[in-house]
Formats: structure tokens, sequence, C-alpha cells
């Protein structure tokens, strides 16, 4: 299937019902969507420039008897399709996947807002007192090989281990897994019990907490590492579970000309400090890959959780399009290439007609 085919499907999927005659077109919708990412850009001022969609809530409407499920199932099985295409799969190829959260304030009203479920309380931006949370897992292993694989819209209250379950359990099933790797933000016995019960190797960079560690690094020399094993209790809901894992503490080890204390919760065994911190530092592509979102992010006024969920998808997916074309043609085609080039092609195509450009040709003739 060609790229541009898998690109289409993924709208195809979402809209329910059947477009009138001469109404908005699967197509329209896409080009639109895209267009708001490559110009960071507002749905509706997308609508208004590109001149294919009137406003914003022609597409919503469409979406209407959509859910937060299809809108994940449908970006799970469209990337499947780049990753296949990309002959990611095969051979064997065992990769390192990474989790981790991105956040996006929310400036309405809580108490006009839909689905407050998915509201959580806390200012990460001016004049923003809530915000959304979503999780992702991506490919992490390489330079050239960053994926974004899955992602969730995370409900207030709910336990992130579970979501992480359902997130894991499916990317086990399609892909070899060297390691999954998380940061401090996921220190707890919730998530080590979910992952060992799916039996996937993990590593946890663990929160210090408490003095368990301090008699083990009085011991131990700079550069030096040390397993031990723990064990805890796990409590959701009325359930009790004891739950035990491997620790590895690395005192004072030096990176990027610092040096600092490492603990990780893991079950896998390596043979160095330098090993389990290099392949750690493998997490820290996801920070990369929220770097780049961040300039594609499509944004909406929309309260409807529904709505803010399809939108991050949607930018995670124009984020997969880049990195499928930048593998074809190199490091140097940067995300302001591929911006530029995606405005250029979806005119050439009549994908966009911006509206004001036969206004604009009128006026460029008089002046030039």
């Amino acid at each position: 299937m060609k790229k541009e085919a898998i690109i289409n499907q993924l709208t195809k999927e979402l809209v329910t019902t059947k477009p009138r005659k001469n109404g908005v077109s699967i197509q329209d919708i896409t080009s639109t969507l895209i267009t708001a990412a490559t110009n960071l850009a507002f749905v509706n001022e997308s609508c208004k420039s590109s001149g294919k969609v009137s406003k914003s809530q022609v597409i919503y409407r469409k979406l209407d008897d959509t859910t937060l499920e299809k809108i994940q199932i449908c970006f799970q099985e469209q990337t499947l399709k780049f990753l296949k295409l990309l002959k990611i799969f095969g051979r064997n190829r065992r990769l390192i996947l990474s989790f981790d959260t991105t956040k996006e304030a929310f400036y309405g009203e809580f108490s006009k807002a839909e689905d407050k479920l998915y509201l959580h309380l806390g200012s990460i931006a001016k004049e923003s007192e809530y915000y959304h949370e979503y999780l992702t897992v991506a490919i992490t292993c390489n330079n050239g090989t960053k994926y974004i694989i899955d992602g969730r819209i995370v409900a207030s209250g709910r336990y992130m281990e579970d979501y992480i379950y359902q997130m894991a359990s499916y990317v086990k099933k399609y892909l070899s897994l060297e390691l999954i790797l998380f940061d401090r933000g996921f220190t707890s016995w919730g998530v080590i019990y979910k992952l060992k019960k799916l039996n996937v190797p993990y590593l946890i960079f663990w929160k210090r907490s408490g003095d368990w560690h301090e008699e083990h690094f009085a011991s131990m020399k700079d550069g030096e590492f040390k397993e031990i094993e723990r064990e805890e209790k796990y409590n959701p809901g009325n359930t009790n579970y004891k739950v035990r894992s491997n620790f590895v503490l690395i005192k004072q080890y030096e990176y990027e000309g610092k040096k600092y204390d490492w603990i990780f919760a893991t079950n896998v065994k390596l043979k160095s400090a330098e090993a389990y911190v290099k392949r750690y530092k493998k997490r820290w592509g996801i920070e990369t890959i929220y770097r780049v979102t961040d300039d594609i992010r499509i944004y909406t006024t929309s309260t409807k959780a529904k709505i803010r969920y399809l939108l991050f998808m949607m930018t995670c997916f124009v984020y997969n399009i880049w990195r499928c074309f930048q593998i074809s043609l190199g490091e140097d085609f940067t995300l302001a290439n591929f911006k530029t080039n995606v405005i250029i092609y979806m005119a050439k195509v009549g994908r966009i007609y911006p509206a004001h450009y036969d206004y604009f040709e009128d006026v460029a003739m008089k002046i030039l």
C-alpha cells in the first residue's frame, strides 16, 4: 500500500457518515488536518485558509459516532502499515521502546467542559488551571528508527499501569522487544507488576525515595554497580499483591561531565554500569519526538476529549509520515523541509486551494 493510501485510510476509518454530493470528502478532511499540523494552527484557521472545509464543526460532526477506542485502533492499524512499508518488521530485529507522557494545557472553564473525566488539575501554562495528558509508546532504539507506535488520552484518577499494560500487550504482539524504558515518572510497583505479568523486558529509572538504598551506596566505590532484589505490596482496589523485582544501583557514574547515582528497577542483566546507562539513554529519543510534535501540534477550542485525542494522534501520525520520508531522503530532510514540501505538494495536486489565492495572484501581478 502506498503512503498516500495509508494517510487517507486513517481518516476514512474514523468518518462514519457518507459524504453528500459536493460535500466534504475524506481527502478534504485529511488535507485540512495536515495543513493545521504543518502550520501549527487551529483547525478552524486551516479550514478558512485551505478552501476545502468551511469550518471545524463540519469535520467534528462527521466524527460524532467515533469513540476513543476506535481512534486508537485506527492509529495502530495505519502505523503498522507504515512500519511494514519500511521493513521495520522481520529478520528477528529486536527493538527498544520507550513510554512517556506529554501534557496539553486546557484554557476553558472546567464547568463548561465536556468529558471532565479527562481533565487533570494543574497549571502547566499561564492562565491554564487544567490540562489533558497523553501517554505514548515509541521506538527509540536509534536515530533512524523513531516512530510513535501507540498513544492514549489519560483519564484523571486512573491507574497509569492499566494503560501501560494495554499498550505493552499490543506492541508485544507485533514487535520483537529488546527492552522497554521508563523514566522516574513511572516509579511504581503497579507498573512492575503489570510488566512482569506480560513477561516483557523493562528498565525503569527509579525515583530515590526512602532510605533503603543508602546503606548499599555507602559500601560501594564510584563507578561500581550492585544488584539487589526487593519486594513490596501492590494494592489496587481491594486486592493485595506481593511484587518482587531486581534493582541495579550504580554509584557516581559519570555522564556528560557530571557524576550521578543511578537506580534502575529491571528484569534484564547486563555486564556493566555503562551498559545499563547506555541502554537507558535510548529513552531520550522520545524526548526528541516530543520536541518535534510540539512543532506540529493541531490546536482546537473544542472541549471534547475525543476531539482533543483525535487531533493529538493526528499530530503523532503526521510525525510518523515525516520520519517515513526522512528514511528515504536522509537526515537533511528536516521538519522545516517537510512542512514546506507538504504544503506545495497538496496545492499542486489540488488537495488544498488557498481561499485567497485568486485575489493574491491579482495583486501580485499588479505589484510585479
